[in-house]
């Protein structure tokens, strides 16, 4: 079945394939693993792959033959070199039974798919590694996402299509879980997320015009169109600091660390923009900044600037956090420049 499923996938240029196997696929410590970028399955099958022949046949696959991989359609392109020189042509890897081979013509075959039955699917001693395997392989191949659902959870296929944020674990070979910043069409949904905490108090009310002028410092996260998280970053570059405000996320996501990411991205973003540290503002969340290496400090600490326009009547605690600066992040955006 994982054969043809996959093959089919690879030939029409699916954008999506879903597998319903007998269980979750869970971490080290039990939990499920909700997402893996195609980096980090391909990471996880190599480790493993001493325990597993499948995983194996899938290294060889993918390591051996695709030294640098780009995409047309469904195909997998393979950019060679020869005799160390750059290269001077393009030619396709095709796959069959989790086994790569070239046939070095420089002319395409039709994909195959992966097949991952035997023994070492029945026993389970690599637990759900085949369908890991199954699904890194379709990515490579240009599928852009993998879908691997718990089949003992009942209606769990209509649970993936309807639920926002699916149900299972998903492998995907794009930037479906990437933050980036903001744009003018993240108006309404970064003020769909920010609303509910704005109505309790935990958020300072911005109205869409201010949200507007602003957007420039917003970070966004989405999924299958639709935005999942934002935080905001507004540098003082004066006093080479930003602060963090705004983070929040879609009641349905948390949990997940979506919250980390965008935290992660913004001290990649100020590291990259010069700045030696972050501040922030908060009534009710000190507890989560604090597990994040965050300081309470006085209100001394602020910017003269930001000090200014504090209210003073929400009895907010100020945290900040020093870090070295690191050249090697996310490249400032000419908004920030």
């Amino acid at each position: 079945a994982y054969e043809v499923a996959t093959a089919c996938a690879l030939a029409i240029g699916a954008d999506k394939l879903i597998c319903v196997i007998d269980g979750p696929i869970l971490d080290e410590y039990g939990r499920l693993i909700n997402f893996l970028p195609l980096h980090e399955a391909d990471m996880l099958i190599r480790q493993r792959a001493k325990q597993s022949e499948i995983a194996t046949k899938y290294v060889k696959a993918v390591g051996e033959y695709l030294t640098s991989i780009g995409h047309t359609g469904s195909t997998a392109v393979v950019h060679c070199s020869q005799n160390g020189k750059a290269p001077n042509s393009t030619h396709y890897a095709t796959f069959q039974n989790g086994i790569g081979f070239d046939n070095g013509t420089g002319l395409r075959s039709g994909e195959q798919g992966f097949a991952i039955g035997g023994l070492e699917r029945l026993s389970r001693l690599n637990g759900y590694l085949p369908e890991l395997a199954a699904a890194a392989f379709v990515c490579r191949g240009g599928v852009q996402r993998v879908h691997l659902l718990d089949g003992t959870i009942g209606g769990v296929l209509l649970l993936e299509l309807f639920k926002r944020d699916g149900m299972g674990t998903m492998v995907a070979s794009d930037l479906y879980e990437g933050a980036r910043m903001a744009k003018e069409t993240d108006v309404a949904g970064i003020k769909q997320i920010l609303q509910p905490l704005e109505e309790s108090g935990t958020l300072v009310r911005r109205s869409v015009e201010e949200l507007v002028k602003t957007l420039d410092s917003f970070i966004v996260m989405e999924r299958e169109g639709q935005i999942i998280a934002c935080a905001a970053l507004f540098p003082f570059f004066k006093n080479k600091c930003g602060e963090v405000a705004c983070i929040a996320v879609s009641p349905e996501c948390r949990g997940q660390g979506q919250g980390d990411k965008l935290l992660d991205y913004i001290e990649k973003k100020a590291s990259s923009l010069g700045l030696d540290m972050l501040f922030l503002l908060t009534t009710r969340t000190a507890d989560w900044f604090e597990r994040r290496g965050f300081k309470e400090c006085s209100i001394d600490m602020i910017p003269d600037k930001r000090r200014l326009r504090i209210n003073l009547s929400r009895k907010s605690k100020y945290y900040m956090k020093k870090f070295l600066a690191d050249r090697s992040g996310i490249i400032a955006d000419k908004a920030f420049e």
